[in-house]
């Protein structure tokens, strides 16, 4: 493969490209787009200089996967360099759907599309979002308005596509879970980075010198990617510096705080749009946001599609100014860490098993739980201490170890890692312990009420979680 121009980058050196590559790059404003979107959506409130971008990574995302893939195909005895190119320019566009702030708003998806539907901006089959995350859909809707560019360039489109969505023979299986899999591209260029960017290496990190040992000593067995025993210290290292990362960083208590405040705003401005009572320029730029999201935004309105636009809008809204201006640390945590998550909940392990196993019906139990917090207080604590349904906050996160599909090679075959590493067995334990659930109560609430109404809240909060999870599950499932 021929290169022609080389990007000097903090993670991995340089990152090279091809004369078509930068043709695909330069010039085209969906990919262009990607520099003024966030990488960590308001994570920078939090670590100020996390401000690197999903155009960054998804430059990283090419180039690990360019290295995988090598060896990949090798191990195969299969090289194929247009292959390798093709899952190049893959990888390059794995992230083209992200709306602003990257995944802080996901969640809205359906119900922005829903309103832009029913205002006449936008007509969509809003079912295909049901079947993978709302970005991956408006990828591959993206990806399919690039199809004349990319065959211009002497690219395969289907080729691609078959790369970033289905993998349908053995080699382009393989391939395609090399940018999202197992142990895929995506991951490892996002830890990297965001390590980087935050500063957030607690007690271990990872870098290309452990990429580039877990790359030599990958193997391709019984049709799984599989790792020589030699990676394995890597590969623990991996495993603890992504652990490490979602706890320090992504779920750090004011980043949950944070996404949750902005998730909100952007909800009710949405539910007001839908009412036909909302601010004119904000329920406009949201059809502009659904028209992108379905794949139908003009080759202008992608530039709207910006943190920078999405915050020129939305500080016409106060909530959204005072976001900005970090205002909503007026609410406090009931916990931060494990030791005061444990002394509110006597069994953790029962509690966060019976969030998770409620999937996507777990916004359904914060609004629950919420209501009959803020009920059983108002009861408790009286009228001079009376709570309003946005005295609190409830937010619900998650992470998957995913350790059980990483496979060591031994004489008896191909084992999880987590069966021969007693660290990697261990970070799956600390899971269990560590707080799947968020709640912040209003400042004011607790030098209106003093500590008479945390202690109400912690006493009465394990038996109504168990009874909001008995009741959303009822319903779930009638």
């Amino acid at each position: 493969m021929e290169y022609k121009k080389a990007i000097r980058d903090p993670i991995h050196g340089f990152i090279k490209l091809t004369a078509e590559e930068i043709q695909l790059i330069d010039g085209e404003p969906l990919i262009q787009r990607l520099r003024y979107v966030k990488q960590l959506g308001f994570v920078y409130l939090v670590y100020p200089t996390a401000v690197h971008t999903r155009f960054d990574h998804s430059l990283g995302v090419m180039h690990v996967a360019s290295l995988i893939g090598e060896r990949v195909l090798h191990q195969m005895e299969a090289f194929d360099e247009d292959a390798l190119s093709h899952l190049r320019v893959a990888a390059l566009l794995h992230d083209l759907g992200h709306l602003p702030f990257s995944h802080s708003f996901e969640a809205l998806t359906r119900e922005l599309l829903h309103m832009a539907v029913k205002r006449g901006c936008v007509d969509v089959d809003l079912a295909q979002f049901d079947v993978a995350k709302p970005h991956e859909v408006t990828t591959r809707l993206l990806v399919e308005k690039l199809t004349p560019r990319l065959a211009e360039l002497g690219y395969d489109p289907e080729l691609v596509k078959d790369l970033l969505f289905d993998g349908r023979s053995e080699k382009y299986r393989l391939l395609s879970n090399i940018i999202s899999g197992v142990f895929d591209a995506d991951r490892l260029d996002y830890i990297m980075r965001d390590i980087y960017f935050t500063g957030a290496a607690v007690g271990t990190s990872f870098t290309h010198i452990d990429l580039e040992r877990i790359v030599e000593n990958l193997k391709v067995a019984e049709d799984k990617i599989q790792f020589d025993e030699k990676a394995r210290v890597n590969l623990e290292g991996y495993l603890l510096t992504r652990y490490n990362l979602y706890r320090h960083v992504y779920l750090h208590h004011k980043t949950v705080l944070f996404t949750e405040m902005g998730r909100a705003i952007l909800a009710d401005n949405i539910a007001k749009c839908l009412e036909d009572r909302g601010d004119a320029a904000i329920c406009q730029y949201l059809c502009d946001l659904a028209r992108f999201v379905a794949g139908k935004a003009e080759a202008d309105e992608v530039w709207k599609v910006t943190d920078d636009h999405f915050v020129s809008v939305f500080i016409r809204d106060p909530r959204f100014r005072d976001l900005l201006a970090r205002k909503s640390l007026e609410y406090v945590p009931l916990w931060k860490r494990e030791k005061e998550f444990l002394e509110v909940f006597k069994d953790p392990v029962k509690v966060n098993t019976s969030i998770d196993h409620l999937g996507p019906l777990h916004w359904a139990l914060m609004n629950r739980l919420k209501r009959s917090l803020v009920e059983r207080l108002n009861v408790e604590l009286g009228e001079s201490c009376r709570l309003s349904y946005d005295d609190l906050i409830i937010s619900y996160v998650s992470f998957d170890p995913y350790a059980e599909d990483l496979y060591i090679t031994t004489a008896a075959g191909p084992m999880p890692i987590s069966k021969l590493s007693p660290l990697v067995e261990a970070i799956n334990e600390a899971w269990k312990r560590a707080p799947h659930l968020f709640l912040f109560v209003r400042r004011q609430i607790l030098e209106k009420c003093g500590r008479a109404a945390l202690n109400s809240l912690k006493a009465v909060l394990e038996p109504l979680l168990d009874l909001a999870v008995r009741r959303v599950l009822a319903q779930g499932h009638a």
